[in-house]
């Protein structure tokens, strides 16, 4: 019998629109974190950083569920913001408890009693309020989903969270780090959350300059292109210099821009 594959994004991605309705919403994010265009029409990437709405944060996180299922082996996490949010998953976390070594669902609230195989954890603990997170490790299969809440909203249907998913047993490992650091009072934040956030806004960030750099030049040429010898070398060369002087800015600022990448650890 061949081995099966580990998780590809393509798979990721069948799963999730198994459970994605028609109406949900996903957006590319740009530099600052704001919303700018669809993102399932052009495609998801894991590890980047994208605007979901609540259904579309659901079917991500349904999908990763359905991953655990079917591999039946390994642990599940759960972080919901609240346990109110738990009713409608309830059958789901139950079948979970029944096929895996250990599911948990962490949230504020009254904690629910045991069931089997599946622990809730009740926190009032800031760092973890605004996350939605589902986080599976199993033998062959690791897949996360983070989102932290980017709006006011309180019903459950009108929230939008910024977050991404990822397959990488190593960064899975890390948010778990966290997440169990804050729960032990041992960290204030999640680190690694941030750490990647400002990773993806800085790698916008040189994105939108190199387009705009590529823009200009690309300029520059046409317009030596169209008026000849009235466009002479030296002037191309300034127009060219001032194109490109926006990036040079910002390659200077690129080691404060990478260092917010890395917080200090929590005291």
């Amino acid at each position: 019998m061949l081995k099966k594959k580990p998780l590809s994004n393509e798979d990721f991605l069948r799963h999730v629109r198994d459970y994605l309705p028609m109406d949900a919403s996903v957006w590319n994010t740009d530099q600052n974190g704001k919303p700018c265009s669809c993102a399932m029409s052009t495609g998801m990437v894991e590890h980047h950083f994208y605007r979901f709405d609540a259904e579309a944060m659901l079917a991500a996180s349904h999908a990763i569920e359905e991953v655990a299922l079917e591999e039946a082996n390994g642990f599940v996490l759960a972080t919901m913001q609240e346990f109110k949010y738990f009713e409608p998953h309830r059958e789901r976390y139950w079948q979970l408890a029944a096929t895996l070594k250990e599911a948990r669902v962490i949230a504020k609230g009254k904690r629910l009693p045991r069931h089997g195989h599946l622990k809730f954890i009740a926190t009032n603990h800031k760092a973890l309020a605004p996350f939605w997170t589902v986080l599976y490790r199993g033998h062959r299969c690791q897949a996360l989903l983070i989102g932290r809440q980017a709006d006011e909203a309180k019903i459950f249907e009108q929230k939008r969270f910024d977050g991404f998913y990822t397959f990488n047993p190593d960064l899975i490992g890390r948010v778990r780090r966290d997440i169990e650091e804050i729960l032990a009072g041992c960290a204030a934040r999640m680190r690694e959350f941030e750490r990647l956030l400002a990773i993806d806004q800085t790698a916008k960030r040189l994105d939108a300059e190199f387009a705009r750099g590529h823009k200009a030049v690309e300029g520059a040429l046409r317009e030596l292109q169209i008026t000849g010898k009235r466009y002479q070398a030296r002037r191309f060369a300034a127009d060219l210099e001032k194109s490109l002087h926006r990036l040079k800015l910002l390659t200077g600022k690129l080691p404060n821009l990478v260092g917010a990448a890395h917080p200090l650890p929590s005291a």
